[in-house]
């Protein structure tokens, strides 16, 4: 079985190495990037895994969703070369966990006739922000396992920080059918029922990393947003939010806010709302481990 990843990528210079090195360990055949015109390194990064094939970049054509939907537009090219049979679709701060061997595991799914998946996403935390001097994957190994759920109104004052906001899943899609992923690809368009909901597999979300890295993300969502005009209010509430704060000159604030202090981290673990999760870490560091021994 032939398995691919659609991702999008704008100025993730801290993510792309990560992001390609850790899903084509997991022993995915093929990353297809839609590329939206990153300044930062990110291309110059993307090159070595083009030079093997294991990586496509794909340059989006304009930043208008309605004009050219970057998911659906690479899935179905994929489809007409019938260049994987396995489809996943994930951020660049998204790292997908499960089964030791997760390749034969999608395999398997797909020899029992299953059209399409839905992959829970929980985010990762950690105490305090992270330090210039270790790495996000380090830093960030606390998974929040207690949500709150949210209003989508920009304006609507929060219960929390936002990094504990319930998340919807992405989803998993068999190439040999028609569907397609809805807008953030969080489900299926028309067939909803068609879904399995995928209690194996869990997607490990890393949306605050450095200030930097989350300022240039915001950056980034202004332009977008800007040349999409026609998105409902409710469509990345989060995101205009950030957007607002930013303008307001409160986003160095709500970053900070993301993180946890001590007492309160261990409070939390004893209530269960958050939990130790050292995968990501673990992965790092025994990649670390081979290069240095190199």
């Amino acid at each position: 079985m032939r398995w691919a990843i659609i991702t999008g990528m704008y100025n993730v210079a801290d993510l792309a190495t990560e992001f390609c090195t850790y899903h084509l360990e997991l022993g995915v055949d093929r990353i297809f990037i839609a590329e939206y015109g990153s300044t930062d390194g990110t291309l110059d990064l993307l090159q070595r895994f083009v030079r093997t094939g294991q990586v496509e970049i794909v340059p989006i054509p304009t930043h208008h969703y309605a004009t050219y939907d970057p998911s659906n537009a690479i899935l179905a090219a994929i489809r007409e070369g019938a260049r994987a049979d396995w489809v996943s679709f994930q951020d660049p701060d998204e790292f997908l966990t499960g089964p030791d061997s997760l390749k034969e595991y999608f395999a398997d799914e797909r020899s029992r006739g299953v059209e399409a998946t839905t992959i829970p996403r929980t985010n990762l935390i950690g105490i305090g922000p992270v330090p210039p001097s270790i790495h996000y994957l380090k830093h960030l190994t606390l998974k929040i396992v207690e949500t709150d759920t949210r209003v989508s109104d920009a304006s609507a004052p929060l219960s929390s920080p936002w990094i504990f906001s319930r998340l919807p899943p992405k989803v998993a899609i068999n190439a040999a059918n028609t569907l397609t992923p809805t807008p953030g690809d969080h489900s299926v368009a028309g067939s909803p029922g068609l879904l399995r909901s995928d209690p194996e597999c869990q997607i490990l979300h890393l949306p605050i990393r450095s200030y930097e890295a989350f300022r240039e993300k915001i950056e980034c969502a202004i332009g977008y947003y800007a040349k999409n005009p026609e998105f409902q209010p409710g469509i990345g509430w989060h995101w205009r939010r950030w957007i607002a704060l930013h303008q307001e000159g409160r986003l160095g604030e709500e970053y900070e806010q993301q993180f946890l202090d001590p007492p309160t981290a261990e409070a939390l673990l004893r209530e269960r709302r958050i939990v130790r999760e050292t995968r990501l870490m673990d992965w790092f560091e025994n990649n670390e481990q081979r290069k240095n021994a190199n």
